[in-house]
Formats: structure tokens, sequence, C-alpha cells
């Protein structure tokens, strides 16, 4: 197992000069080894044209023929070759980051983020401190399944059409007028079955067959082959992020509440090639700048005083009307901020997140803190768009040991304010917050 950080850079090595590189555990940070055969599948895999379309991070960058740079995202990539795996945690420091610091943020956001319910702390959970992202995701919803299975698996009735040579049911009078030869004593039949068949039971089952093709761990093997056994009948999703949408909520199914958080980080985070089908190699990949927003929001929400509401990503503006050569007026290049703050239907601040790393010590008119000038004009478009340009904005940035209190306010004019503040993410709690309560 190679265990790097975001931004780090991957070079290929020669096979002739590296023995058993596989079975060793790496701790490498900035920059790590792996195979040319390992490299160049990752590099077909995840390597994408760059749009400005999109504001997508890309997972691969600088991509040159022996090595690479990742991008913004962390989790896991297991290769289909030579076994190497790699675990990527966030880069939550300038210069060297702190593995299990880094480590435990992760899981803090993720467990936000996907509304996992916090539960005691047992001595094995204590335990289990040292084991990757990937098999401590794997651990915990094997833990949920087992509760589950405890408590008991759903069923629902479920039509069935079926040959048998009894009646029962409903008989299917035009299927069994065109009964081939040999078939004259089957009934062609249709009838409710009491079956483990639900949409939750089939997410569960798609879950764990991902699972089991992912993890390394000896306990989760034989955890997870016992409960394949006991699923056996159950048929997989083959479109589990669609039917993820069908998951149905209340009373009757609150025994799943608690592993449908697991099962969305399993299902919606496995890479797309592995889930339709493609069995050589997969990784459980999470884009940091997504993350950061939606930890961000989750946070705030809960520290916003009564009267108050935080939209996400709220309704769309563009940068410019325009009407092409024989055609209607159309609107282009939309504005649509992260985060936005409500009173009485009124948008009162806009707020946009980066998962980037600023410097407060860069306080000069070359170096700018390392803010991008791209990122202030965006913010000036939304002040333009949304306030008319009066108004209050802000921009959050993790905090660090370089970035640990906002930055003096920016002004684009005498009546719109920018604010730039470090969020906490340890405490989950934004510093210098008090400048929103005052604008609200």
């Amino acid at each position: 197992m190679i265990t790097v950080i975001e931004y780090a850079e991957l070079q290929s090595y020669q096979k002739t000069v590296v023995t058993d590189k596989a079975a060793d555990t790496v701790i490498a940070s900035r920059r790590a080894y792996i195979s040319q055969e390992t490299l160049d599948w990752i590099v077909d895999k995840y390597q994408a044209p760059h749009t400005e379309e999109t504001e997508q991070v890309p997972v691969l960058d600088d991509v040159r023929r022996n090595s690479f740079k990742l991008g913004a995202y962390v989790g896991y990539i297991q290769s289909p070759f030579n076994n190497e795996q790699i675990q990527i945690l966030p880069k939550i420091e300038l210069g060297d980051s702190q593995i299990e610091k880094s480590k435990r943020i992760l899981r803090n956001m993720l467990s936000e983020v996907y509304d996992i319910r916090p539960k005691q702390i047992s001595e094995a959970d204590l335990e289990q401190t040292d084991l990757p992202l990937h098999e401590w995701i794997i651990q915990r919803f094997l833990e949920e399944l087992d509760q589950l299975i405890h408590h008991g698996l759903k069923r629902d009735y479920e039509l069935v059409q079926d040959e048998q040579p009894y009646l029962k049911g409903r008989l299917l009078v035009q299927q069994q007028i065109n009964h081939g030869v040999g078939k004259d004593h089957l009934f062609a039949i249709e009838y409710d079955e009491f079956l483990f068949n639900g949409i939750e039971n089939k997410l569960i089952k798609t879950a764990l067959i991902y699972a089991l093709e992912m993890t390394r761990n000896d306990h989760s093997i034989v955890i997870g082959h016992n409960f394949t056994e006991l699923m056996n009948e159950i048929p997989i999703c083959h479109d589990p992020v669609e039917s993820l949408g069908q998951w149905r909520e209340g009373k009757l199914f609150s025994q799943y509440e608690d592993i449908k958080p697991w099962c969305e980080l399993l299902l919606l985070n496995i890479n797309p090639s592995f889930q339709n089908g493609e069995r050589r190699g997969m990784s459980l990949l999470f884009s940091m700048p997504q993350l950061f927003e939606k930890y961000v929001a989750k946070k705030l929400k809960t520290q916003l005083k009564p009267g108050h509401r935080l939209q996400i990503q709220p309704s769309r503006q563009t940068l410019v009307s325009h009407i092409p050569n024989n055609s209607t007026l159309q609107n282009w290049f939309a504005l649509e901020p992260d985060l936005a703050i409500y009173k009485a239907g009124n948008c009162q601040v806009i707020l946009d997140t980066k998962w980037k790393f600023i410097d407060q010590e860069r306080a000069n008119s070359t170096e700018k803190y390392g803010i991008s000038q791209a990122d202030l004009y965006q913010m000036n478009a939304y002040g333009n768009k949304y306030f008319g340009q009066k108004g209050q904005l802000i921009l959050i940035y993790p905090k660090h040991q370089k970035f640990m209190e906002n930055l003096p306010k920016f002004n684009y004019s005498d009546e719109l304010s920018l604010f730039v503040l470090p969020f906490d993410l340890e405490a989950g709690i934004l510093v210098g917050k008090e400048h929103i309560e005052a604008m609200i």
C-alpha cells in the first residue's frame, strides 16, 4: 500500500531495480513510485481532456511518459497489476502533511457530508484507526449490514411470471395459447410472491459485491462472503447510481437508515468503468473541492441564526445574454455560486468555497496571498448579477498554519465588499463568522 497526499507525483520504476515493492507499506506523502503498467493503466482510466465548460477538477495533471501528478482527489486506487494499491489523503497543511490527522479529518468530513450518525467508539474502533480509508468504509458498511441482518431484511410482494405444472395466481391466457411443443403440461401463470427483492436490498447486495472486490482485509473478506451466502437469492442492481434515487424512506424502512450512507459512499464513488462490468482494477475517489463545499454547507446550516436559510447553488444567473444569427435570445456562461444566505426570501450574502491553500504572510501586491485573480473576477461577477454591485461576498478557504484568521476586507467599490475567511476543518467552524452575522 502506497500512501500519498493530493497533488503528489507518481513515477514509474524499473522492475530490474525494485524487488517485492507491492509487499511494503509506503508512506511517501509527496512522491511515490509505481510500476509502468500501473501508471499506464491509471493514465488510460483517468486522464481526461480539459474543457472550459466544466469546473470539474481532473484526477490527473501534468501527465508525462513515466510520471503524472494527482489532482484534488482523495480515496483509493487498486491497480490490476502487481497488487499495487494507492491511498490518497487530503492535503491539510502547506509542506508535509500529518498522515493520521489528514485521515481523521477526511473521515469526519465524509461522515458529515453523507449524514453518518455518530456512534459510541468501541475499543475495536480505536484499534482500527490505522485502517486505510477504503477498508474503514468497507468495515463500517459490513458492521451496519450485520446489524440490519440481525434486525431482519424487509420483504415485499413482487409480481412473478412463471411456468409451473400447477395453477397458482392468474393464468396468462395468451402465453398459454402460444406455448411451444412439449410444454402442454405447464401453466403460464402470474402471481405475487413475498421476496427480499426490494430496491434497498438490491443496492445493499451490489455494494457488498463491490466491497468484496475491493477489500484486502481478511476479516472483511470472511464476513463479506458469509453475507453474500445469506443474500444469495437477491439480485444486484445494474445501474446502482440511478437506483439510489428509488431508496424508500419512512417508518417502514427505518431499519435501513443507518446503512444507506455507507451504500452511497461505495456506490456513488466507485469508478464508473467498474460499475459497467469492467473488473480490471477499481477505485473509490472523492473530489476534495466538492467534499469541502458540502462539508462547509452542512456545518454552516447548523450555525445560522433563526430566520436565516442557507441555500446550496442558488438560482442560476448568467454572465451574458445573446441572440445568435437567425436564432432566439439565449443566456450564456452560467454564474452559480456555491452558497447563499437568505432572509425573508431575500439574498443577503453570497459565499463560495475554494479548496486551495492561500498564505496570509504573502501580503504584497505581487503575491496577493496566493489568491487567484480568476476567483476574484468570479466573485465580482456574482456581486454584479446577484446584488447589482451593492452587497457582501465571502470566499472561504481551508484553515492551515499560514491562514489562521480572516484577511483584511477587499473592496470592489464603495458598496460591494469581499471577505476572505478560513474554515477550520477539525472543528467544523468558519473562523470570523461574526462578519456574516453582521451582514445579515
